[in-house]
C-alpha cells in the first residue's frame, strides 16, 4: 500500500509541475478548464475522484513533512466530501466566477508556485 501511495503523491507532485507550466505558457486551456469544473456529474466525479485518491496516498505516504502532509491529504479528503455533497450547480457557479476572476497574468503570476510545490511534494517523499 505504501508502494501506491508514494506512486500516487510523486504523480501528483509531477502534476503540479505541468499545470504551473501550462498556467504560464497557455493561461486560456487552464481558465476553461477552472470553468467547466462541476459543469457535469461526469466532470465533477471526474475531479474529486482523483482529489480523494490523492488526498488518501498523501495522508499515508512515509515522509520526514508528517503534519504538513498530513494537513494537506485531509485538506483534500474533507474538500472532496464537500464539494461532492454541494448541489451541482453551485460548484460550477463558484467555478466560472473563480474563472472570471483569474485574468490569464494572474494565472501566469500563480504559475511558480505550482511548480514550487510541486516539486516539494516530490522532495518531501525522496
Amino acid at each position: 500500500m505504501e508502494c501506491v501511495a508514494f506512486l500516487l503523491t510523486f504523480l501528483f507532485g509531477i502534476f503540479l509541475v505541468l499545470v504551473g507550466i501550462l498556467m504560464y505558457f497557455n493561461p486560456t486551456v487552464v481558465r476553461n478548464l477552472i470553468r467547466k469544473a462541476g459543469s457535469s456529474y461526469g466532470t465533477n466525479f471526474l475531479e474529486l475522484g482523483p482529489r480523494l485518491l490523492i488526498g488518501l496516498a498523501i495522508i499515508k505516504v512515509d515522509t520526514d513533512f508528517e503534519v504538513l502532509y498530513n494537513s494537506m491529504g485531509y485538506f483534500l479528503v474533507v474538500s472532496a466530501f464537500v464539494i461532492g455533497l454541494l448541489p451541482l450547480k453551485l460548484h460550477n457557479g463558484f467555478s466560472r466566477k473563480a474563472a472570471d476572476f483569474l485574468k490569464p497574468n494572474y494565472l501566469k503570476c500563480l504559475a511558480p508556485i505550482s511548480i514550487c510545490l510541486g516539486f516539494l511534494v516530490i522532495y518531501g517523499i525522496i
